[in-house]
């Protein structure tokens, strides 16, 4: 269920600091929750900059102090509108509320080993496009993934991974082959896997290639570096 923008809060330091949105007493001690307009007025390329500016605290080790959430949480109790979706490996290294620093609400999150859509991961990013009002999508792969490092060997020794591991070897192979053929980097296969994925994204979804195609939807790729804990965008 879609929320009205005056339901809608989000964590956002500097415009705490200018003083010009209107804050609410709960959340981080730092920082504050403020209200902000609907997201579906907000170009997705401002969204995107939201995350990586977000980022970007998370890499300086620039975080909140959290204290206390339940103002939000019970303000979110009957409905969500978060402001970006991130597709992203199941990998427990990976966290996207941390990478990006933000909190309860802001983000839908869908995680499947090797980050690459099938057709529910599919149906779950469209069904927040159309129902959340979400108007950004993040395809976030990550250094050392196993899933494709696995396909990667899997393509290499001309074998098939075992029973269910399969269906992701199916997904994951075409994006990467070019790579293996070449004997590319796992580097390389990773991003290859997130342009991979963001294509099909774009050109296997009508609800999403309808909103890119209107300038509506953003569909970003970028890869988490576990070390340093910084994202790198895809072209």
């Amino acid at each position: 269920m879609k929320q009205a923008a005056g339901d809608r809060f989000r964590l956002d330091r500097a415009a705490f600091l200018a003083g010009s949105l209107a804050a609410i007493g709960a959340g981080f001690c730092d920082t504050a929750f403020a209200a902000e307009p609907a997201t579906s007025t907000v170009p997705p390329e401002q969204l995107l900059a939201r995350l990586m500016a977000g980022n970007k605290r998370f890499v300086n080790n620039d975080l909140p102090k959290l204290t206390d959430v339940t103002e939000k949480r019970e303000m979110l109790v009957n409905g969500q509108a978060p402001f970006a979706t991130i597709l992203t490996c199941a990998d427990s290294r990976v966290v996207p509320n941390f990478v990006f620093v933000q909190g309860v609400g802001d983000l839908f999150v869908a995680r499947v080993a090797g980050n690459f859509p099938d057709d529910l991961v599919t149906g779950s990013i469209e069904y927040a496009l159309e129902h959340l009002g979400t108007h950004l999508i993040m395809v976030l792969g990550h250094q050392n993934c196993g899933a494709v490092s696995a396909v990667y060997s899997a393509i290499e020794t001309h074998e098939t991974l075992p029973p269910h591991l399969t269906s992701i070897q199916e997904l994951i192979a075409p994006g990467i082959a070019g790579v293996v053929k070449r004997k590319g980097s796992m580097d390389e296969a990773i991003s290859a896997n997130v342009r991979a994925a963001v294509a099909d994204l774009k050109n296997t979804s009508p609800v999403i290639s309808k909103g890119v195609a209107g300038g509506k939807v953003l569909v970003a790729g970028a890869v988490y570096r576990l070390g340093s804990g910084e994202v790198k965008l895809v072209s």
